[in-house]
């Protein structure tokens, strides 16, 4: 398994584990064996990508967990979903309305989405951002769509008995409250509204009043156009997917007792990509650090708590082959997820505070990087990790403004 290394710590002679792609374009095939040019380009036009690259010492000292499948379920997902949504885009952006959409087309591409998931099971969610700001609200629908169906899958338990007890029904069947379609067609739509307004993701300036007043009313615009054979339950999803559970969301203020569970699902998957979304936002941050904002941070009163934890044993911050530089200097690289606490890989300490390679015999042994046991994570990707255990930058929420601000400041958290 390949070593996740920044462009800054290439060396002449190390091997591409996979190809280098930038939207769509492959720039360097896999197995290639890189030269001075090729490291001195990528520091030029890509300096903060991370570089897969082959380590034979460490494939022989240690087995790795292969991820492969799982990056490929998800940008299988991802990319339907994204073409879905792009022709979506042009009808609707042509007319300004939803009558040209053929929502019968719409169900049965989700259910074929969904049928593929549950045919391919992941052990990780994979997020891909790729985007670019021409075709943002398609891809990032794409990743919405791809993380809320494995939350729901994964919390089927909690959806089911939470639809149950906020029903006005008493007794809800189980196929009824289990039922995930919803949650799709919630998701693929939440952000209609915005799609005639795309050119808000490429502007650099503050929003205007006017930006502001269309954001926040996104959602009940959205729900608004959305035909009667829509079921309340998405509905729901759409209407509620900015709203927080201390009541601070928008459109409407509400708690969570008036939350669809479908919709903090859809919360939940719509800030993450969001966050994380480098190629769009400026204010975007890394997937460790949106990751621990959202479930112990400062962020965590927004989400649904239960939820949360299903989706922290969902998403693993940390990739296989990501190296990490420990407090003592040493590096260790991850071979395997911790789906108990994804904050704790389980990776083997192979290189010393010099980044030489330490001894087979200490290379083979994988361990949880546990702040308990001595071993604090420092940084990863330059990105300084402190904040995990309660200290350094990011241990306390910053302030939000109630007056227009960004697009990134409306999204997340």
């Amino acid at each position: 398994m390949p070593v996740s290394l920044q462009c800054g710590e290439l060396e002449p002679g190390m091997r591409l584990f996979e190809p280098i792609v930038w939207h769509d374009r492959v720039m360097l095939p896999g197995g290639k064996e890189l030269t001075s040019g090729d490291i001195s380009t990528l520091k030029r036009k890509f300096p903060d990508m991370n570089v897969r690259v082959s380590d034979p010492r460490l494939d022989e000292a240690v087995e790795f967990d292969d991820d492969k499948r799982d990056r490929e379920v998800a940008e299988t997902v991802r990319q339907k979903v994204a073409e879905t949504m792009a022709d979506v885009g042009k009808k609707y952006s042509a007319q300004d309305s939803v009558k040209r959409v053929n929502f019968h087309a719409i169900n049965a591409a989700i259910n074929e989405i969904m049928k593929y998931l549950a045919e391919n099971p992941v052990s990780a969610a994979m997020v891909a951002q790729t985007f670019n700001s021409g075709t943002y609200l398609s891809e990032h629908t794409g990743n919405v769509f791809y993380l809320s169906m494995l939350l729901g899958y994964t919390a089927r338990d909690y959806v089911s008995s939470e639809r149950q007890r906020l029903s006005r029904a008493r007794d809800l069947q189980a196929s009824v409250t289990m039922d995930l379609t919803p949650l799709g067609l919630g998701v693929m739509f939440m952000d209609l509204a915005m799609l005639p307004h795309q050119l808000l993701y490429k502007a650099s300036r503050p929003l205007s009043g006017d930006d502001w007043r269309t954001i926040r009313e996104h959602p009940a615009r959205a729900t608004s156009e959305l035909p009667e054979s829509f079921s309340a339950a998405a509905k729901a999803v759409v209407r509620c997917h900015h709203e927080n559970m201390d009541g601070s969301g928008y459109p409407n203020r509400v708690g969570p007792e008036k939350i669809h569970v479908l919709a903090r699902i859809g919360r939940i998957a719509d800030a993450y990509v969001t966050a994380t979304a480098m190629e769009i936002f400026p204010e975007a941050r890394s997937a460790i650090r949106v990751l621990w904002e959202m479930s112990v941070g400062p962020y965590r009163k927004y989400y649904d708590p239960e939820l949360m934890k299903r989706f922290l044993r969902l998403i693993q911050p940390f990739p296989i082959g990501a190296k990490l530089e420990l407090e003592d200097g040493r590096k260790a690289v991850v071979v395997k997820y911790n789906r108990a606490d994804p904050f704790k890989p389980i990776a083997v300490i192979a290189y010393d505070a010099k980044n030489e390679p330490l001894p087979d015999s200490v290379a083979r042994t994988p361990v949880e990087l546990d702040p308990k046991a001595g071993l604090r994570i420092k940084s990863y990707k330059g990105e300084d990790l402190s904040y995990l255990y309660g200290s350094g930058n990011g241990a306390s929420a910053p302030r939000r403004s109630e007056e227009p601000g960004c697009l990134f400041e409306i999204a997340y958290p």
